[in-house]
């Protein structure tokens, strides 16, 4: 199976991706209407327009590049139970952010929607993300036992 060049990292001529890096970005009311979820997390991109949207039952998966910049591509889901948006990021030295081609990469040789659909496991374990495999589980997270704190409108 090739990924072509979307799955390579041209700077040290290997693979793109990697340990997974989640990082919370804003949180709304809990089952908040998408759109305005999707607003929230908007106001905190410096002007970036959504390119890519993947809704699931417990998830929205977006994918927010700056325009005029193909390769300023940024990760994000949405738990929709908890309200809270994630950034998700890789070990991978692609510091500008990412092409389509690469978050396509991402959707099929590396499966993350897998991942994506259940966002707890986003939340609750590390993993791997490498083309030609499935997620992989590095380790598992201790539980959060700090009180949601409350949002403000």
């Amino acid at each position: 199976m090739r990924f072509g060049h979307a799955a390579r990292n041209f700077d040290h001529g290997g693979y793109m991706f990697g340990k997974m890096s989640l990082t919370e970005i804003v949180r709304t009311e809990r089952r908040e209407p998408l759109a305005s979820a999707v607003s929230r997390l908007m106001e905190t991109t410096d002007g970036a327009e959504i390119a890519r949207w993947m809704q699931f039952p417990n998830a929205l998966l977006l994918f927010v590049v700056v325009p005029g910049d193909a390769e300023s591509g940024a990760v994000y889901v949405l738990d929709r139970k908890s309200g809270t948006w994630y950034m998700l990021d890789f070990d991978d030295e692609k510091y500008g952010g990412y092409s389509e081609a690469d978050f396509e990469c991402l959707l099929n040789a590396c499966r993350l929607v897998r991942l994506v659909e259940r966002p707890m496991l986003l939340e609750t374990c590390e993993w791997r993300v490498v083309p030609g495999s499935g997620p992989e589980l590095i380790c598992t997270l201790p539980q959060r036992s700090h009180p949601r704190p409350k949002v403000v409108s």
